[in-house]
């Protein structure tokens, strides 16, 4: 980490084949840590059955939603303006970021809290949603004290945190499983899993991070203002994203969401792939947006040749394999979970290009095309979850998340048809 700028490092002609083997590497990591997330994966719908699943995945993707509120863009913000400052500078502003996101993780957990309460859902979902929050709250004090790694594209470190985090959290739902826990101790997993990797974080930056969040009023404001546009869209499309599980349980029953929720955790997770591919270049997509237009126009036609060969692939794959994942992950009690993914599989390709343009619009700062494509596609989530679910069942739901991304698709096709975008990243996506 010594003597390492983020401008050093993003500069130099090393930069790109820095990310191509940083990309590979956290995709291997995740991969890695996929797999032996099967194994608790497996462990837990068996232990919890269609039903208790089904409530459990409730709680897991409310969680989800209100960890995208909180980061609501503010690590890729983080990233960015860490990316185009000074070491000191860029500390500084760290320090009030780490204040900023852990006031926003308190008030995020509150308001998952209230949400259960007012949703009328047991005792122990609510006590879930409590245990819950606070390893959110150890979530983002790690995630942002490791925007220094990101930014300086020590993507090895950023992989072995990311490996850690998930090889932990099997290892402790494991434990938990062969010790009969219920939902509450399976839900507060996050809570020794942060503060494991916490520890980890902290000795690996060793003062190249804020330790210490601070709170100064004209620096929030100004961070606010930074992150505001691009916050708002990004809390969008991470709502999106989990809608379907949480108006599923409003909509239909336990054991429905839960015949769901297999087949989505295994969407999910490869869904996940893209995000981590394009997050290792976002650094460089901002330098370059900043200083040399032509280089960010090739980085995003070169990744835009990645993204379509990887996505087609893994929506065939899915579509292929989806009898072997389902009995894998879930068992034979969900075997009416294998049509679900094969739906979802069609909505794979959207993930790998909705991923690559929302960085790409991110770099240039282009926020309300990216807000306008994302609440296109939550407004057609919830609202056919809540129009086909109650009929359909998890099928419905399914068909909810393809059209979805298929909305947000054709909005992103009219986007470059209109050429609202920038010069460069119309030509990209054009050629």
């Amino acid at each position: 980490m010594a003597g390492v700028s983020a401008g050093d490092a993003l500069d130099s002609r090393e930069a790109g084949p820095r990310i191509i083997r940083g990309g590979v590497l956290r995709i291997a990591g995740y991969g890695a840590g996929s797999l032996l997330s099967v194994l608790s994966i497996a462990l837990l719908t068996r232990h919890l059955g269609t039903g208790d699943f089904g409530r459990y995945a409730t709680v897991f993707a409310l969680i989800a939603i209100i960890t995208g509120l909180v980061d609501a863009g503010t690590a890729s913000i983080g990233v960015r303006e860490y990316a185009l400052r000074e070491a000191r500078d860029g500390r500084a502003f760290l320090a009030q970021l780490l204040g900023m996101r852990l006031a926003l993780a308190g008030a995020g957990g509150i308001g998952a809290l209230g949400f259960a309460l007012a949703a009328g859902y047991d005792g122990e979902m609510v006590a879930g949603t409590a245990v819950a929050a606070v390893g959110l709250l150890l979530t983002v004090l790690a995630g942002t004290m490791a925007i220094v790694l990101q930014s300086t594209l020590r993507l090895g470190w950023v992989t072995s945190l990311d490996f850690l985090r998930q090889a932990a959290t099997v290892l402790a739902l494991v434990v938990a499983i062969l010790a009969g826990a219920g939902l509450v101790p399976l839900l507060a997993v996050p809570i020794p899993v942060g503060v494991v990797v916490l520890v980890a974080t902290i000795a690996l930056l060793r003062g190249h991070a804020p330790m210490r969040p601070r709170a100064d009023r004209a620096e929030w404001r100004r961070v606010v203002v930074l992150a505001l546009p691009f916050a708002m869209a990004t809390a969008v499309g991470i709502v999106y994203a989990n809608v379907t599980v949480i108006a599923m349980s409003l909509a239909t029953s336990d054991t429905e969401t839960g015949l769901f929720s297999a087949a989505f955790r295994v969407y999910f997770v490869l869904a996940t792939i893209p995000g981590l591919l394009v997050a290792s270049a976002f650094p460089l997509l901002a330098r370059a947006a900043r200083d040399d237009r032509e280089r960010l126009r090739y980085a995003v036609q070169r990744m835009l040749e990645i993204t379509l060969i990887l996505g087609t692939g893994m929506a065939l794959v899915t579509a292929l394999g989806a009898p072997a994942a389902i009995d894998v992950v879930a068992g034979a009690d969900y075997r009416a979970s294998t049509d679900v993914l094969r739906v979802m599989a069609l909505a794979l390709l959207g993930t790998h290009l909705i991923a690559l343009g929302g960085f790409a619009l991110l770099s240039v700062e282009r926020y309300r095309a990216l807000l306008v494509a994302n609440a296109i596609a939550l407004s057609v989530s919830a609202g056919l979850t809540f129009a086909l679910a109650p009929s359909l069942g998890a099928d419905g739901a399914a068909i909810a998340v393809v059209a979805a991304a298929l909305a947000g698709l054709v909005f992103a096709g009219v986007l470059l048809g209109l050429r609202a975008v920038p010069a460069e990243v119309f030509e990209a996506f054009r050629r």
